[in-house]
């Protein structure tokens, strides 16, 4: 029996390309507003092609006829009640994505909704409903969900491969401080905003600069194992990629990655030693990195899935419109 998906006019903006790009190839009509600076509160597409998406100019956006508005951070609350003339969660339907991990304590931070129940919580990791206190807002996990880009792998450079955003700003958040002492022991080369800044050091590890997909992937794909190395974000998309490419995964044990890989898809410890030994073991073993990277990939599709991810958001859609 089919299910009939009605289309709605979604209000988003665009805040984590990778996450918005799955979010936007649902059946629905997005709308991401567009600022003359093209700000974080105003980037439209940026060079996207995403065909259901359209950009929004702020002067519009009053004009529009949406049915829901998918908040991400805490001063879009502000901002869609000063530009649409109607405040999320009352006068219009609202939701809010929570993409990262509690700041400032692990515990003790407060979700900027968790004193609101007319605007759904919804979290990327079951991690993150956990450790946020989530107070009075109505929770669920909608986990991460992507395109399969296919299994790249061939693992033909005896490196590790890992991607990062601005790691000298995110440094020990993002595990960087880790890379050098690793590289010791295996080269590593490490894509992502920011990343020549790691080039000059004493050990191996190689900045590669911010590559777009889905060149990014094929070089990534070329590395013989991927290293994931955050202490203290969300499950990061990068991670699900390799997975998905097929590369074996030596992960930092925190957070969400010790319930996504599994232990025939590589190795998962909170001693950088055993790491480091990992790292090793997968680059002289070809053999053991392709079988690792196969049970890597097959866990991926059968957890991240990119129909799964719009179904689950599709049902919560309609739950909030009624």
């Amino acid at each position: 029996m089919s299910i009939t998906v009605h289309t709605r006019s979604l209000l988003v903006w665009h805040v984590h390309g990778s996450w918005t790009e799955s979010f936007v190839a649902g059946p629905h009509r997005y709308l991401l507003p567009l600022n003359a600076n093209r700000d974080a509160n105003g980037r439209g597409l940026r060079g996207r092609n995403w065909p259901r998406a359209n950009e929004v100019p702020l002067s519009r956006l009053r004009d529009e006829d949406i049915d829901l508005v998918v908040l991400q951070r805490p001063e879009e609350i502000e901002l869609a009640t000063r530009w649409l003339g109607r405040r999320p969660g009352v006068d219009i339907p609202a939701v809010y994505v929570e993409h990262n991990t509690p700041r400032p304590s692990a515990v003790d931070s407060v979700h900027p909704v968790a004193g609101r129940d007319d605007i759904p919580l919804i979290h990327v990791t079951d991690f993150n409903r956990l450790m946020w206190n989530n107070g009075a807002a109505p929770t669920r996990v909608i986990s991460h969900g992507i395109a399969d880009p296919g299994h790249l792998y061939t693992g033909e450079v005896p490196a590790a491969a890992t991607m990062i955003n601005e790691p000298s700003r995110r440094w020990r958040t993002v595990g960087a401080d880790l890379l050098e002492e690793l590289s010791n022991h295996t080269p590593i080369d490490v894509w992502g905003i920011g990343t020549e800044s790691l080039n000059g050091g004493t050990g191996k590890v190689r900045g590669k600069g911010d590559v777009g997909a889905p060149r990014l992937l094929h070089q990534v794909a070329r590395r013989r194992v991927y290293l994931h190395t955050a202490r203290w974000t969300s499950l990061g998309l990068s991670l699900v990629e390799a997975m998905y490419l097929g590369m074996p995964v030596v992960a930092v044990a925190a957070t969400m990655a010790p319930l996504v890989v599994p232990a025939e898809a590589g190795v998962v410890s909170a001693d950088v030693a055993t790491l480091a030994y990992a790292l090793e073991g997968f680059v002289t073993d070809l053999a053991a990195a392709s079988a690792a990277g196969k049970a890597a990939r097959d866990f991926a599709m059968a957890h991240f899935a990119l129909d799964r991810f719009l179904a689950q958001w599709d049902d919560v859609i309609e739950e909030c419109l009624g």
